[in-house]
């Protein structure tokens, strides 16, 4: 098989004269925690509910464990388990009486309802009602439900969306857990600081255009990355161009991205910049924002 297990091949999809993906390519290595970074609109919900069989027309090519997705065969969907939306049950009924119900209606095994709830850490209020969970529990126990068919891959929509510190931390613990049980795990979020502890590769979305993929290995992690703001850019650009070793990205007419391996740079920079006068504010910025203003 090869080491990609999703190949995307110039995805797009319109939504009358709105282009929600538009040529979007991208690969998926198998046992990573893939993340889909984009803003409110850049297309990846989209591209979450094509991959997941939620939405039939489209061009392009999908590839998901070498076998060519097309709307006439859903085969490849039982490798699949997403969570797109925040999860519905019914209220009045346990965690474990609604997965016996979803397990049913979709011809799996009520077998692994257990395990799936230890995995989500729900066992200890497996039998009480769904109506005195959380918001953070409900989400859980969506997370289990798409795994009682023990799916290779997880399609999972902004899994963290609308979850307080807390619940954020145990659905990352949870997320991670499964990664190392061997799954290969597509997240979409909006939040850099998401993808940057959680994910091992990330694509970025905008406007429904894939701008960059990135490796979230250590070359990545040993960079430092700040935004300069100041209102003379120009003289500001041309003596950062000066100081090495580091990448230099304009942001936009007050703003200057500038990445450094050097730990001791931000300190050399508000030297210089002082000693020319010139007025900035230096801060320190997710690394994931070199690639997220291309």
């Amino acid at each position: 098989m090869n080491e990609n297990i999703v190949e995307i091949k110039n995805l797009s999809k319109q939504f009358g004269t709105i282009s929600a993906l538009d040529k979007v390519s991208i690969d998926i290595p198998s046992k990573s925690i893939f993340g889909i970074l984009g803003p409110n609109g850049s297309g990846k919900s989209t591209l979450m509910r094509i991959v997941s069989g939620l939405i039939k027309k489209w061009d392009g090519e999908i590839q998901i464990l070498d076998e060519i997705v097309k709307s006439s065969n859903t085969n490849y969907l039982s490798h699949l388990g997403f969570m797109i939306e925040s999860p519905s049950f019914y209220e009045y009924l346990s965690a474990k009486e609604n997965l016996k119900i979803f397990a049913r209606l979709t011809n799996n095994t009520i077998a692994h309802i257990d395990y799936v709830l230890e995995q989500v850490n729900l066992i200890d209020r497996s039998n009480d009602k769904v109506k005195t969970y959380s918001y953070g529990m409900k989400q859980r126990l969506g997370l289990a439900q798409c795994l009682l068919h023990d799916p290779k891959i997880l399609i999972l929509d902004e899994p963290n969306n609308g979850l307080d510190p807390s619940g954020i931390r145990e659905m990352s613990k949870i997320i991670n857990s499964l990664h190392k049980s061997g799954k290969t795990i597509c997240i979409s979020t909006h939040i850099l600081s998401e993808v940057e502890t959680l994910c091992t590769n990330v694509a970025i979305l905008k406007n429904g255009r894939m701008t960059s993929t990135v490796e979230l290995n250590n070359e990545f992690f040993h960079n430092n990355s700040y935004i300069i703001n100041s209102s003379n850019i120009s003289d500001c650009k041309k003596i950062l161009n000066n100081i090495k070793p580091m990448h230099i990205k304009q942001v936009d007419k007050n703003n200057i991205f500038i990445q450094s391996k050097d730990k001791n740079y931000p300190k050399e920079v508000k030297k210089i910049l002082s000693e020319a006068n010139i007025d900035f504010i230096i801060t320190k910025e997710s690394n994931l924002m070199y690639y997220f203003n291309d």
